[in-house]
């Protein structure tokens, strides 16, 4: 008999419980050579049987997951018959079904994909988007869901935001069962309580105890901070795992957890900016949800024209909830909308794609091409300009008694809190309109919907400032750079006579080191790299097509127009009143109170 796991019946046989369910397990016999043997169970009382593999997950690209599937096969589950299995499309198949019938699908599946928007296995660790391993039966995804492993190496400990259950875990569907950051392998941890609610933190890549101290204090912080915006915490248990590497960084948030990707020579490092971003979406994209995300799909694109409130927002918050912990000075906010406004006037797509279409456009990403600056405008970079800019807005209209925050405690009571989702920016306008107590339509409207210039000066001046112009020298590398999700940073495009195409860069080259220093954080980590170069020549180690390359570039010296934020000589009581507001985290209405301990 040709299996591909030949004792996973014998785990499976004393497990099955009469009560239907999907069940899966996943066996890490495999895992040293980077492949996951997955078998899934199911009902299938029809007489075809249709399972399906996700074409997306965790970043807004098709993927097609299918394509690291090797091998697959069916067989019924009661007796282990095999059973015929057809492909009816590249990630869709189909088994014979019957009344009482339980189908099994077994597949061995390629994990080498690491990062936080990936499925990775070698001989120490496992982290997964489950997502992206699990398929599930088209007809039965609502079902209850149990998951697994077997053939864990010695010594691993498991990392899930799930219930434990019969030796692994459940959940209530396929979609809340793969709504959980996975790591198995060997880690330090750490709980502690806030406010009633557990959290539960988890690092790997051989952090010392002062490191996973510094991030225990570091989220407790945040989450007190977080709690005490949204009126409480939205879970009973919550894990944040983060895994130090020399791969990629980032985060990817799920229902009760995320996971994060760390620099490994990151020994000291907290992370407060990427753990307040993913903590906020509990709220913000996990439970305040716009419309045009439901009902989610596995098979094919969601476009949705709110990506820079889902994404964008949370990044202000991101910067909100450090202030509010007492991890960052309440005069970090200028500096922080100074680069956003820097960034933005770089970016000539500003002046043609709103942060509407950005939103629809995300699915291009994967594409080096759409990452240059004169095709895309970023949602994350729009959006967070944006929560910044309405948060000015209200505090103006009311004389800093509501602000932005107001506007998220409404939506997560309204909408979250009974479980349906938002009417896009139809509902964003409404709430804000309530809360500012003047119509805002117009506004969000020019920010969202329209590619018009930004009037800054419209926005500082409610806090008492203004835009300075100033000329600065610069480095001019050549080259436009692009954050492509679960690549890193690529080059976009290289200028002809540059220093980017004297030093052999191409297309689609994936940037890992500048002078010797890896790229940690994305684009904007490049950029400030480069400007270290002026005048001189350094090593770049880049990826092309798989294979190590080291280059040498010399960066090149020009002049460009920068604007910085200064404070107006003469501020007016609403000013002071906006200002002191908005770089405190507070409002008449209601005290914003600091976290930090």
């Amino acid at each position: 008999m040709n299996r591909l796991a030949l004792g996973l019946s014998i785990v499976l046989a004393g497990i099955i419980p009469a009560a239907a369910q999907t069940r899966y397990t996943i066996d890490l016999a495999h895992g040293a050579a980077g492949w996951l043997d997955v078998t899934a169970e199911a009902d299938c009382p029809a007489p075809s049987c249709e399972w399906r593999m996700p074409v997306w997950s965790a970043t807004y690209q098709v993927r097609d997951f299918a394509q690291h599937i090797h091998r697959i096969e069916a067989f019924d589950a009661a007796d282990q018959g095999p059973l015929a299995i057809r492909r009816l499309g590249p990630s869709r198949w189909e088994a014979p079904g019957a009344p009482g019938r339980r189908v099994a699908v077994r597949y061995r599946i390629r994990a080498d994909r690491p990062g936080p928007f990936g499925a990775y296995v070698d001989g120490e660790q496992l982290t997964l988007n489950l997502s992206q391993v699990l398929l599930y039966p088209a007809a039965e995804r609502n079902r209850p869901a149990w998951l697994g492993f077997a053939h864990k190496p010695e010594g691993f400990g498991e990392a899930l935001a799930l219930e434990p259950a019969d030796g692994g875990y459940r959940a209530e569907s396929y979609d809340r069962l793969v709504d959980t950051p996975v790591l198995l392998g060997r880690f330090e941890e750490t709980s502690f309580e806030v406010d009633g609610a557990t959290l539960r933190v988890v690092a790997a890549g051989a952090p010392t105890r002062s490191v996973i101290s510094e991030l225990q204090a570091t989220l407790r912080r945040l989450a007190k901070a977080a709690g005490q915006l949204m009126d409480g915490l939205p879970f009973e248990r919550y894990t944040m795992i983060y895994v130090f590497s020399d791969e990629d960084g980032g985060g990817m948030e799920f229902r009760n957890g995320s996971i994060i990707f760390g620099p490994a020579d990151c020994r000291q490092c907290a992370l407060p900016g990427l753990t307040a971003h993913e903590l906020f979406h509990l709220w913000n994209v996990k439970r305040i949800r716009p419309a045009s995300m439901e009902p989610v799909r596995f098979d094919e694109p969601i476009p949705t024209p709110s990506l820079w409130f889902a994404e964008g927002v949370t990044s202000t918050y991101a910067e909100y909830l450090q202030i509010s912990a007492g991890l960052a000075g309440p005069n970090s906010l200028p500096g922080r909308i100074e680069r956003l406004i820097n960034e933005y006037e770089s970016r000539p797509a500003t002046r043609t794609q709103s942060a509407e279409q950005a939103g629809i456009e995300a699915w291009f990403e994967r594409y080096p091409e759409y990452g240059r600056a004169d095709r895309s405008a970023s949602y994350y970079l729009q959006g967070e300009i944006i929560g910044h800019l309405l948060d000015l807005e209200i505090r103006h209209a009311t004389a800093n008694h509501a602000s932005l925050d107001d506007v998220m405690r409404r939506l997560n009571r309204d909408y979250a809190e009974h479980g349906r989702p938002f009417e896009d920016l139809e509902a964003i306008e409404r709430v804000a309109t309530e809360v500012a107590s003047t119509d805002m339509a117009p506004t969000l409207e020019s920010l969202v919907r329209s590619a018009d210039p930004v009037p800054w000066e419209r926005y500082l001046g409610y806090a008492g400032y203004r835009l300075a112009e100033e000329e600065t020298v610069r480095a001019d590398a050549g080259m436009t750079l692009s954050n492509a999700a679960g690549q890193g940073v690529v080059v976009a495009e290289v200028a002809v006579g540059g220093p980017a195409e004297d030093a052999g860069l191409r297309r689609g080259d994936r940037l890992l080191r500048v002078d010797g220093h890896r790229i940690t954080g994305g684009s904007y980590d490049a950029i400030d790299r480069f400007e270290k170069l002026i005048g001189r020549r350094a090593e770049l180690l880049i990826d092309r097509s798989g294979r190590l390359r080291t280059l040498e570039i010399a960066a090149a010296a020009h002049t460009e127009r920068r604007w910085r934020i200064v404070s107006l000589e003469r501020l007016t009581d609403l000013q002071r009143a906006v200002r002191s507001g908005w770089l405190n985290r507070r409002t008449a209405g209601r005290g914003g109170g600091s976290a930090s301990e």
